[in-house]
């Protein structure tokens, strides 16, 4: 591969000799005794945005070539006068006076340029939402809005649903109010054919009635609204339709799918919503049709633990908890800490040992709620942001219990001698969030899944982080920094946080500690 002068370090770009690309350090400064500066973010340098005085010089050469077309059509000079005129245009004083009138040209072409056609429109928002959401088949959920065929005689609550998600998507991408009026339009005409659809007990048994369900919650995280009360009520809808498929019999792979889809929401709502609780995981987790469960064991732990120690403290706080219980409580913290730990680094917490079932897939294994297979670099990175972003929750959890107590025992300090470090379990999730987006000179894993994929798995623990009592505030703005970044990149992400989805005081529903 030859040597690019653009990807040297800050140094030899400066000094113009020749680096030898070694990251993250090169050898050239390192032998010199110097200090490498380090590299230009990848980040920044895939996803830069056009300068605007180029894009104004590209807007008057356009102006400049159809100005030329509309004269060589009005007038084809000939002979001596034709000479004489391209003589005289090629003047200083022409050339600055056509320069001018090609900035006028600019600006009123720019205020009355004429709407899209719609159909281009849409077709473009498909497009586009199919590369950003394109989850590399890691996620059965997104693989179904892209590879599900409503047959004719469909509802066409899905095509209506996809439509109005795909159009907000890109709405906010590129700032076309106008694409959000079309989505929303869309939205209204898949909520009134769903509507009609559950009515007809044929067409809600139809696979896509199901994902059109999903598809709209979707489009409300996208578009958001002061509260996630729609979420949760497309949510809900869907879990019904579900559980009439299972009782009629005719549950499939894409029913599985869809559970996993939204027990990962409330797994969400219960670690960072607002107040620390999930109706829709608790009537999924008791539910009795749902096909092999839907909370793995390992997350199910860390669920009731935090349950646990809510109370424990509640316990604390009216002199009721005795000091075997508390101790207890550590313990049992510490060991799903640890397996959280063990799961987030491929290896199989519980149950164990690993078994391989004949046609090759493995048992136990921990992909994170049945969310993700594990099969990749890819999906083994985003699972791990995800495991070690419960583990942050759990750490947190057992701070709170300490402050709480006060004054701990010998045998509770002695309970504790395993508990990470608060700051160490803080900077593993902040650098699975680099290694999957590609920040700070990393490079991304991510190669075959969208953008707005990226952002849907790893906006829990970019929140978690911006939301924990561990993190000083150069942490906190690095992460929002971040935020804001893959939230223009994507349109997904960031406008939740803004309308105070999870302005909870801390990280369970209650008051947070002090970050000390």
């Amino acid at each position: 591969m030859g040597y690019r002068p653009s990807a040297s370090c800050f140094a030899c770009k400066a000094r113009k000799v020749k680096c030898d690309l070694q990251k993250p350090f090169c050898n050239r400064c390192t032998s010199l005794g110097r200090q490498c500066p380090g590299y230009a973010d990848p980040w920044t340098v895939v996803h830069r945005q056009q300068n605007a005085s180029a894009a104004h010089q590209v807007q008057v050469r356009v102006a400049k070539r159809l100005k030329e077309r509309e004269v060589s059509w009005s007038a084809a000079p000939s002979g001596r006068g034709g000479a004489e005129a391209g003589e005289s245009s090629s003047s200083p004083e022409s050339q600055k006076s056509s320069d001018s009138s090609e900035e006028e040209v600019v600006v009123r072409r720019q205020s009355t340029i004429p709407r899209a056609v719609h159909q281009d429109t849409v077709v473009y928002s498909m497009r586009h939402f199919h590369s950003n959401y394109t989850s590399g088949d890691e996620v059965g959920f997104f693989n179904l809005l892209f590879d599900l065929k409503p047959p004719k005689d469909s509802p066409g609550v899905f095509e209506e649903a996809i439509k109005a998600t795909a159009l907000a998507s890109s709405s906010f991408q590129l700032c076309q109010s106008g694409m959000m009026n079309q989505a929303k339009q869309h939205y209204g005409k898949a909520i009134a054919k769903l509507s009609a659809a559950l009515r007809n007990s044929d067409q809600a048994k139809d696979d896509s009635v199901v994902v059109a369900f999903l598809t709209l919650g979707l489009f409300e995280a996208i578009i958001p609204d002061k509260t996630p009360s729609k979420i949760a009520s497309h949510c809900r809808g869907s879990l019904a339709l579900l559980r009439y498929r299972a009782e009629q019999g005719i549950a499939t792979s894409l029913d599985k799918a869809s559970l996993a889809f939204i027990a990962q929401l409330g797994i969400l709502e219960i670690f960072v919503g607002q107040e620390g609780r999930s109706p829709i995981l608790t009537g999924l987790t008791q539910a009795t049709w749902a096909q092999d469960g839907v909370v793995e064991p390992l997350i199910a732990r860390a669920i009731d633990y935090k349950y646990k120690v809510q109370s424990t403290m509640a316990a604390l706080s009216a002199d009721k908890a005795s000091v075997e219980e508390v101790t207890e409580v550590f313990e049992t913290g510490i060991a799903v800490i640890r397996d959280l730990q063990a799961a987030a680094n491929y290896r199989v917490a519980f149950p164990a040992p690993r078994e391989t079932k004949p046609d090759g897939t493995e048992v136990g294994l921990n992909n994170f709620n049945g969310l993700l297979g594990r099969r990749t670099e890819a999906s083994d990175a985003l699972a791990k942001g995800l495991y070690l972003t419960v583990r942050l929750h759990l750490v947190e959890q057992v701070f709170s219990l300490l402050i709480a107590l006060g004054e701990p025992t010998r045998e509770q300090l002695g309970s504790l001698a395993d508990l990470p470090h608060g700051l160490t379990a803080l900077e593993q999730v902040c650098e699975q969030i680099r290694v999957v987006f590609g920040f700070d000179g990393r490079d991304s894993v991510c190669r075959r899944q969208g953008l707005g994929f990226q952002a849907w798995c790893m906006f829990w623990p970019m929140i978690s982080v911006l939301k924990s009592p561990l993190a000083d505030d150069d942490t906190r703005m690095w992460v929002l920094d971040k935020c804001l970044r893959v939230s223009r990149a994507s349109g997904f992400g960031m406008a939740m946080y803004q309308m105070g989805w999870f302005n909870s005081q801390g990280p369970d529903g209650g008051a947070a500690p002090a970050a000390q």
